[in-house]
């Protein structure tokens, strides 16, 4: 199950971030206009994460640890195959949506912050939806994936919706 849910969150990421090389020794980079100030791993409490559903104990930075440049990204699931995989990026929310990767935008309000749901272009069994919103000058992208669609009731888009309301509490604005 937890093979899944990388393989999953490595798939994602890879749509998201795009594909190129990594070289260097890992460690802790400052804030910059490519390295977003928000991050989820460290911003987001262990409380919010549980209150919306899901286990702290399985949190996955980045992508198989390996930082993405320009990208904070952290992940984590719960017990019913649900990934949670929250994206910081400087890239705006106009740029998100023209990604042509990205299908059936909706602008949805957050309590007064600016947001989009949309989905990823090849999910076709509707398993995974997206919110994006404004977050510290930047964009946060919350995507939740479902790992067993045949045995997932609901709407996918509206639980990651209101996984977001949950966790808006504990986003920088």
């Amino acid at each position: 199950m937890r093979t899944v849910g990388i393989l999953l969150f490595a798939a994602a990421a890879v749509a998201v971030a795009g594909c190129g090389t990594v070289s260097g020794e890992a460690g802790p980079e400052q804030p910059t206009a490519s390295n977003p100030a928000f991050d989820p791993c460290d911003d987001i409490p262990d409380d919010a994460i549980r209150a919306v559903g899901m286990d702290p104990a399985t949190e996955s930075r980045d992508i198989l640890g390996v930082h993405q440049p320009g990208w904070n990204i952290c992940g984590w699931n719960n017990d019913e195959s649900e990934f949670l995989t929250v994206y910081a990026t400087g890239r705006t929310l106009d740029e998100i949506r023209r990604n042509p990767d990205f299908v059936d935008f909706r602008s949805v309000d957050l309590d007064g912050r600016p947001a989009l749901s949309f989905r990823d272009v090849d999910d076709v069994q509707q398993t995974r939806c997206d919110v994006a919103t404004v977050v510290a000058g930047a964009s946060a992208m919350f995507s939740l994936s479902i790992a067993a669609p045949g045995a997932h009731v609901g709407d996918v888009c509206g639980e990651v919706l209101g996984l977001v309301k949950g966790l808006l509490p504990h986003l920088p604005k």
